[in-house]
C-alpha cells in the first residue's frame, strides 16, 4: 500500500439512517483531494472521523497504514481543520483566534507566535485586518482567517468543510487560489469537501463521488469531467 490515508470498511448511521456504508477508500499523501456530493451525503462526517470529532460505527482509519488513534498517540501526526462557517470567536481580535491554540498550550515566545501569525495574515491577505473582530469582516476574509488559524500549527493534513460555502465567484477563486499555492509550497495533505463542481475542477488532483454511503468513482478531474455520473451533469 502507498503512503496515504486510508479508510477501511466505515460504516455510520445517524438515527438509523446509513449515511456511510462500508465505504474503504484512500488519498495519496501531499496532493489536493476531493470529496464531491450533494449535501447530507457523509461528506463532512468522514473529515470529521479524520480529525477525531466522530468516531465510526465500524471500520478504521489508517494513515500509513497505521491505525489513526495510534498515531495521534505515538506519532504526533498534525491535523487542522477549516470549519464551514470558518467558526472564529467575535470575542477576540483576529489576530487573536489566528493565534489561540498555541497561546492556550504556551508553544514558542508571545513574540514568535505574532511573528507567524502576522506572516500567515500577510500571505493570505489579511493583515490589515488583524485588530478587527471577525463580524466586521466579509464572509471571504473570515474564511482566509480560519485557514490562517488552522496553518498556524503546521499540520501535514489539512481538512476544508465547504471552503466556498455563501462565497461570491471572485472569493471563492481566492480561496482555490490559497489551496493550489499551499499544494505547490508545502508538504501537506488537503482534503476539501464542497459541492461545488467548478471548484473542485479547479484545485483537485484527484475528485471521488460520495454517493449512497460509498465513493465508487475516484479519478483525476480531465477524466472525471468526462465520465456521466449524475452529480456531473451540469459540466457534461
Amino acid at each position: 500500500m502507498e503512503n496515504n490515508i486510508y479508510f477501511s470498511s466505515i460504516s455510520k448511521s445517524f438515527d438509523g439512517k446509513i449515511v456511510l456504508d462500508n465505504l474503504s477508500h484512500g488519498f495519496k499523501l501531499n496532493q489536493v483531494h476531493v470529496i464531491l456530493g450533494k449535501s447530507g451525503m457523509g461528506k463532512s462526517v468522514l473529515l470529521k472521523m479524520l480529525m477525531g470529532l466522530m468516531k465510526p460505527d465500524s471500520g478504521e482509519i489508517l494513515i500509513n497504514n497505521i491505525n489513526l488513534d495510534d498515531i495521534k498517540i505515538k506519532e504526533n501526526i498534525k491535523i487542522s481543520y477549516v470549519f464551514q462557517f470558518s467558526a472564529l470567536l467575535n470575542s477576540l481580535t483576529v489576530i487573536d483566534n489566528v493565534t489561540l491554540y498555541l497561546d492556550e498550550n504556551n508553544i514558542d515566545t508571545k513574540e514568535d507566535r505574532l511573528k507567524k501569525a502576522y506572516k500567515l495574515l500577510n500571505d493570505l491577505g489579511v493583515e490589515q485586518s488583524a485588530e478587527k473582530i471577525p463580524s466586521d469582516l466579509s464572509g471571504g476574509m473570515r474564511k482566509r482567517v480560519a485557514i490562517a488559524r488552522s496553518l498556524m500549527i503546521e499540520p501535514e493534513i489539512l481538512l476544508y468543510d465547504e471552503p466556498t460555502a455563501e462565497l461570491d465567484q471572485i472569493n471563492t477563486k481566492i480561496i482555490a487560489d490559497i489551496i493550489i499555492e499551499l499544494k505547490k509550497n508545502s508538504p501537506i495533505t488537503q482534503l476539501v469537501v464542497t459541492h461545488d463542481i467548478s471548484f473542485a475542477l479547479a484545485i483537485a488532483d484527484t475528485i471521488s463521488i460520495l454517493d449512497e454511503g460509498v465513493i465508487n468513482l475516484s479519478d483525476s478531474p480531465e477524466i472525471i469531467k468526462k465520465t456521466n455520473h449524475p452529480l456531473l451533469h451540469p459540466i457534461a
